[in-house]
């Protein structure tokens, strides 16, 4: 409860990382914190007050780590552990999403495998305009914890709770703009699809998916597309981020060889999984009215695409933010 309230008191991102930065190390096994959800939601609302002003005041230049403090103590009290892939690249991922996204979208936003919630933690409070449906894959039998990722693909810790409590013990239980989770399987027919989120089709501002396409089989790809070509509203945007090919080959500041030995790890993994080509997405995007916005490099030879729906003309360039 103190580091909620001390949060409370401060209105600027910038005084509220710098004062959690000094108390951070107490706070790194959060077991020790026995916060209620109430307590966690309410220095989150307060606290994100500031956090969401600065993020664009600042021009995006904080201390992703630092960052990442902040929102982990917001969380303190679940008894989940976020992936450490997903505390790394998440705040790499929202300043990528500040950039893309304008600041006065509002409406509804489809989270494509939302995993442990690692990514709603930053997400939500960001764009406090867009009310977030999160979802993930929901296998009828469940994995060893152990055998998440091999079996599933799945990262993180799940502990006491179920594949959607433990989403929503760090999204709706905490932010207002966030409703419960629900199952979904992207190589189901959208007819079979969550009736929550069918009721929002052609809505939807934003569709997001993160760390997935690589580790499902093609059909899921393609499911996306399709599905995302139905849901989203005119202008909406779907972002991919994740390991990409370009032009069939693989790339990154060493050349593609650390690319290449991970999609050899995914195919000896499962079959049908493996790094995705941008050529090849774009081409089954195009004809559901789906064009590739930008391309941008991310960290860690990852990528982030921005698909909009139906406003870009026949021929326009796409946007390439790519690191040489």
């Amino acid at each position: 409860m103190r580091l909620c309230t001390v949060a409370v008191s401060r209105v600027s991102w910038v005084s509220t990382h710098r004062m959690l930065s000094t108390r951070v190390s107490h706070a790194a096994n959060h077991q020790r914190y026995a916060l209620s959800a109430a307590a966690v939601a309410a220095g989150a609302a307060a606290a994100m007050l500031g956090y969401q002003a600065e993020c664009r005041k600042l021009e995006l230049e904080l201390d992703d780590a630092t960052a990442n403090e902040l929102l982990s103590v917001l969380s303190a009290g679940a008894l989940q552990a976020h992936h450490p892939s997903a505390m790394r690249n998440r705040i790499p991922i929202l300043k990528a999403m500040l950039a893309l996204v304008p600041e006065d979208t509002s409406g509804p936003a489809l989270e494509i495998a939302s995993g442990t919630g690692a990514h709603l933690e930053v997400l939500a409070p960001a764009f406090p305009n867009l009310t977030f449906h999160p979802s993930e894959y929901v296998p009828e039998i469940a994995a060893a914890p152990g055998q998440q990722w091999s079996t599933y693909g799945k990262i993180g810790l799940r502990q006491s709770l179920d594949e959607l409590q433990n989403i929503d013990a760090h999204g709706s239980a905490i932010f207002k703009n966030v409703a419960p989770a629900v199952a979904l399987d992207l190589t189901t027919p959208y007819a079979d699809w969550p009736a929550s989120v069918r009721a929002n089709e052609g809505k939807f501002k934003l569709v997001v998916v993160c760390n997935t396409l690589h580790i499902t089989p093609w059909a899921c790809s393609v499911g996306l597309l399709e599905a995302a070509s139905r849901l989203l509203a005119p202008g909406g945007q779907l972002l991919c981020y994740g390991p990409f090919k370009v032009g069939g080959q693989f790339v990154g500041s060493d050349g593609g060889a650390g690319n290449a030995r991970f999609d050899q790890r995914l195919r000896d993994t499962n079959g049908s999984w493996g790094i995705r080509d941008i050529e090849e997405l774009s081409q089954v995007a195009a004809p559901l009215g789906l064009s590739l916005k930008s391309v941008s490099d991310m960290p860690a030879n990852n990528f982030t695409l921005a698909f909009i729906k139906g406003t870009l003309q026949r021929g326009s360039s796409v946007i390439l933010n790519l690191q040489s």
